[in-house]
Formats: structure tokens, sequence, C-alpha cells
């Protein structure tokens, strides 16, 4: 088991406990967010997305921990996700706070569908006596358009099983968003591209900087120039 917080020891039951009761569609994590490049300190059944102990932080837990949004949370729940297979999962996040109220780990349940969906289409077409053909559920559902609002909008999260692949990931949504590499910027495209960045607590990860700076074609000392710019501008602005 990966080093972690020892305040969170006491846990670690109560995510093998989860496991073994939810069954082996529930995957259970533990992620210290004090070390975001190998957060995930426990995880049962991890076949769900992949991922095992070791592994670093989604690009979605970074953002949570970083956006304004969540920081009076308990935590978000039955959200829709895919994993790297493509396959729908149902997810939550608990926020586990220390004394000071400061967030210092995610207890996560990610729960495969594959069954629930399957059970769904067998009811349905049970209960479809004389109702024409019943509409199924696609294998690659969108924003839970077919789901009868029983979920929230879909959550795009990367379930990478290393640290290259969460910065690799974030700077390939970026540069998609940007329309083009990120060398071939403009220096305020360059300075809106950083400030995305650092609302998804990319900067949070070791490499973080130097990654993007080889992307961008400049030094990673422009690159701080450009994020204490913008920090700058947004204590300003309060």
């Amino acid at each position: 088991m990966p080093k972690m917080n020892p305040k969170l020891k006491i846990l670690i039951p109560v995510v093998r406990g989860l496991a073994q009761t939810l069954g082996k569609d529930y995957e259970v994590n533990l992620h210290d967010v004090s070390m975001p490049e190998r957060s995930l300190v426990l995880c049962e059944n991890g076949y769900v997305t992949g991922r095992s102990e070791g592994g670093p932080m989604t690009d979605f837990g970074l953002f949570m921990l970083q956006s304004e949004k969540y920081r009076d949370k308990e935590g978000i729940f039955n959200y829709l996700a895919k994993n790297n297979r493509g396959e729908l999962i149902k997810c939550s996040c608990i926020f586990i706070r220390d004394e000071e109220g400061q967030i210092i780990a995610f207890l996560c349940i990610n729960y495969d569908l594959k069954k629930a969906f399957a059970a769904q289409e067998l009811i349905e077409s049970l209960v479809s006596v004389g109702m024409g053909k019943v509409e199924q559920y696609p294998e690659k559902l969108d924003a839970g358009e077919k789901s009868g609002g029983k979920f929230p909008e879909l959550v795009r999260e990367s379930f990478a099983q290393n640290l290259e692949e969460v910065i690799g990931d974030s700077l390939e949504t970026v540069s998609k968003n940007a329309g083009k590499p990120l060398r071939f910027l403009t220096k305020p495209e360059k300075k809106l591209i950083i400030q995305e960045l650092l609302d998804r607590g990319f900067f949070r990860l070791k490499g973080a900087v130097d990654t993007l700076a080889a992307e961008m074609g400049n030094t990673k000392f422009t690159i701080y120039a450009y994020i204490r710019e913008i920090q700058k501008q947004r204590e300003n602005a309060k």
C-alpha cells in the first residue's frame, strides 16, 4: 500500500468494507489529495476503471480541488462518466476534511452500469407488449439524454493510470478547444489556455509546467510569468 496521510488510515476498513458490501461492480477508492501525482492510496475492484494503487488523481478531481464551486460541498454524487474503455459508470466522490475543514482526501465510488442497463433493457422488453419497438440504451450514452432525467450531465473524466496520461489528456483537451497546436497560439491565446489550465488544477501536478512549456515552445520561466500575471489580475479584480 502506498504511503498516505496517517489521518486517512482510519478509512482503510471503510473502503474495504464498502467494496465487500456493494460487490464487484463497485470500485471504491481513497485518494490522498496532498500528492496528486500518486493520490490513489487504496483501490478496491479497480477493474471498473482499470486503475490501481499509486495512480494519479483524475483531471476532474484536480478541478474539484481548485474550483471555488466545490469549496464548501460535502462531495458530488451520482454523476455520469465514462471509463477509459468508453463504458458508462455512475460516480460519487465524498470530500474528507480535517479539523480545520480542509479537504485531505476523496472517497470515491464508481459503479459499472453495464448490468443495470442490461436489466433495464430486459424489463422494458418484458413490459412492452403491444407497444412496438422499445428504445434501448446505447452503449455510449451522451449526457444522460436517454436516461429519463435520472442522471445529471455527463462529466468528462479521464481515469488515467499514470501521471503522463493526466497531463497529456489535459493538454489534448485545451489544444482541441483552441483549434490548433499550442505552440502556434498568440501570446493572448496562450494566456487564455494557461488560465483554463489553472482553473482545472493542472499546475498542481509535478512536471506540468515543464511539459506545457515544451508544448507551447516557451521556457518554463515564461509560463511562470504568465501564471503570476493571471493571478495578479484576479487579485486586483476582487
